[in-house]
């Protein structure tokens, strides 16, 4: 394991921060529609409702405005971020070009460790699936970005995708929540099964396939609206 990668586990594994705590409860919230778009709130419903001081709160908003989940009104409070079907679409074409890049470098620099943990979650994605539990799918799809992520050893390309990721698990939730997951669900083991088999063309070709699933799921059902 190289020295780069063995520092980046180490951050990963250092207790967070209120900030940091506040971030992950904050963005949790939004993806999930538990904090609807277009709902306005303050920074001190926010640190009630999580039990946290407005600080890291306030820390967390301004990460978020950056991630393009919250727009920030001086004296009034943070608006969550609406959900525009062009903008989802035009986010995933970018996603798109970045996911092949890691898919395959990850194919190319995984070690045992990391294959061994990408084996788990796409069998833990694959019972969520059948199970028909979407929260824990959006959790499995959460984890397996960032083992991806990590595994590919570009930290420019895993700093890019964030925060298109995060947009498309929100569209998942808005569009494409009361879907079968288990078509989604195979299109990310056949990423994954690439990805452990060191099959670098292999891992690109199921990524393209999978975001244009995304992509086609999300059209369908701006249609039916």
């Amino acid at each position: 394991m190289s020295g780069a990668h063995q520092n980046q586990q180490e951050r990963d594994s250092a207790s967070p921060t209120l900030a940091d705590q506040a971030y992950r409860l904050l963005e949790d919230e939004i993806v999930r529609l538990q904090l609807p778009p277009g709902a306005l709130v303050t920074e001190q419903q926010l640190a009630s409702r999580f039990a946290l001081g407005r600080t890291p709160v306030r820390e967390a908003a301004l990460r978020l405005v950056s991630d393009r989940l919250l727009t920030i009104f001086p004296r009034k409070g943070l608006m969550i971020a609406t959900i525009n079907p062009l903008d989802v679409l035009l986010a995933l074409d970018v996603r798109a070009a970045l996911e092949r890049l890691v898919a395959s470098a990850a194919a190319v620099h995984a070690d045992a460790e990391e294959r061994v943990a990408i084996q788990a979650c796409s069998q833990a994605m694959g019972a969520a699936a059948e199970a028909g539990d979407a929260d824990r799918f959006m959790q499995q799809d959460k984890k397996f970005d960032r083992l991806l992520a990590a595994t590919a050893r570009n930290p420019f390309a895993a700093q890019a995708l964030l925060p298109l990721q995060i947009m498309s698990r929100r569209a998942w939730y808005f569009f494409l929540r009361n879907d079968d997951l288990s078509p989604a669900a195979a299109l990310h083991v056949a990423v994954m099964q690439a990805v452990t088999a060191g099959d670098a063309t292999a891992a690109a070709q199921a990524s393209d396939i999978l975001i244009a699933h995304i992509r086609d799921g999300i059209k369908m059902a701006v249609a039916r609206m």
